[in-house]
């Protein structure tokens, strides 16, 4: 909100001396951006307090777009306004879905590294594939055609084909040689948090199909099923539905932010939830709202790997655009709740066996050196000062909000930095949390 007519730092209301053209001024200004920023409402509103008129402009949440000024792409930091850099730029393009990573050429690797097999079934699966072979008789060529390979030119100016990334990831015989973040990593825990050290942990690897076969193993493995008797047929009953759960999986897969080294798509099976972690954010136009109803539009991130899925034999991709309303049928049909949708620097899909008891862990700040409790003050209250329970709630917390510092740790328990400090590095040493960021802004996050 931009209000004009105060005086900065002392906030003393002196009015402006003309309406018109302080509104004239926020226009031009905003026509000066690139993209022009939009106001909401469309033009400037007048506000008269005391006698004197104030102009108010309000600008609404960016929608995902990359604005310029005088040519440069400018970003808050602290109390700075300072440029963007070009890696910056890129990463803001690629977590936004406007530059396509799956697009990119994958360095040294060659046509060699891809599985021709792999590529043969899925030209056996497209319905256009006789029109295709009529017209692109190479296989490199149709490799192009279809964006999983790209002609590049070589350090003597000579052009060669080299596979896309989409391309490794769906054909390749060793994908993760080149593109170490894509991976799938399952994770069973024998407690709802996650405090006792893992029972299971598995680094899927492999190309996309092979690592949703085998989560769908995983899961297969692990998930209870009950048989009951309905007269004389037996009907079995799974904890939870795992063509719900391979949905997700292949849904995490397809629409991750490929971009983010270090990340990997992370399932956590607890004895009460599974937790599947997406890399990445929404793109602009989807909301935390759209997908808990199910009201989803099909917008792919990657179309390149979503268009290959759909053609590969298995069924990968057959519920383009409704895999989210396929997701929650599934859990009524089964009698649990719906999956849960968070955004926390990531995307979280959580499955519940049953309904979660009412629990709130807000965020809470610190004020002039002191710990501010606040919501989660009666849940201290119960707790003794034992290392053990102060570190269940941190897992709580990470839950949660996705991540947690120590500060925010200190905030919440009351202890010394040195002892949140210790409490934080057992979790990590014992596989609960792994850090993220230098030893000054370091966050804790699930592993």
């Amino acid at each position: 909100m931009l209000v004009i007519g105060v005086v900065d730092k002392a906030w003393e209301i002196v009015g402006v001396r003309s309406v018109s053209e302080a509104i004239d001024i926020l226009l031009q200004a905003a026509r000066l951006c690139k993209s022009t920023v939009q106001f909401e409402p469309s033009l400037p509103q007048i506000v008269e307090i005391d006698g004197k008129e104030l102009v108010l402009a309000h600008i609404p949440p960016n929608d995902g777009t990359l604005y310029q000024a005088g040519g440069v792409c400018w970003t808050r930091r602290g109390t700075y306004t300072v440029p963007l850099e070009v890696p910056e730029i890129e990463t803001f393009l690629y977590h936004r879905g406007t530059l396509a990573w799956e697009a990119q050429p994958v360095l040294q690797a060659t046509l060699e590294d891809l599985d021709i097999t792999l590529v043969e079934a899925f030209l056996e699966g497209r319905p256009s594939r006789s029109k295709i072979a009529g017209r692109l008789s190479r296989l490199d060529e149709i490799l192009v055609n279809v964006g999983c390979a790209v002609a590049v030119e070589d350090e003597r100016k000579q052009q060669i084909i080299q596979p896309t990334n989409a391309g490794m990831l769906l054909f390749g015989y060793s994908p993760q040689q080149f593109l170490i973040q894509a991976e799938v990593v399952c994770v069973l825990y024998r407690d709802n948090l996650g405090m006792k050290r893992y029972a299971d942990r598995r680094i899927l690897h492999g190309t996309i199909t092979q690592q949703i076969d085998q989560a769908e193993a995983f899961f297969k493995q692990y998930v209870p099923v009950a048989g009951y008797m309905e007269g004389f047929h037996r009907r079995d009953e799974p904890d939870y539905p795992l063509d719900a759960l391979r949905e997700a999986v292949v849904n995490a897969v397809v629409h991750r932010d490929y971009s983010l080294r270090g990340e990997a798509v992370r399932i956590f099976y607890y004895p009460d939830h599974i937790e599947i972690h997406n890399p990445g954010l929404l793109l602009p136009g989807i909301t935390l709202i759209d997908l808990q109803q199910g009201k989803v539009r099909s917008k792919l991130r990657n179309p390149v790997i979503g268009t290959v899925l759909r053609d590969l034999p298995g069924g990968y991709m057959e519920r383009v655009g409704s895999g989210i309303s396929y997701m929650i049928d599934q859990m009524r049909k089964l009698g649990r709740p719906e999956p849960q949708f968070k955004e926390q620097g990531e995307i979280v899909v959580t499955f519940l066996k049953a309904s979660p008891p009412v629990e709130d862990f807000s965020r809470t700040e610190a004020s002039s050196g002191s710990a501010k409790r606040s919501d989660i003050q009666a849940s201290i209250d119960k707790l003794d000062s034992t290392r053990e329970e102060r570190q269940k709630l941190a897992l709580r917390f990470v839950h949660e909000h996705g991540s947690i510092t120590n500060r925010e740790y200190r905030d919440i328990t009351g202890i010394s930095g040195n002892t949140a400090l210790r409490d934080l590095d057992e979790l990590v040493e014992r596989g609960s949390l792994r850090t993220i960021g230098s030893r000054r802004a370091r966050r804790y996050k699930l592993p």
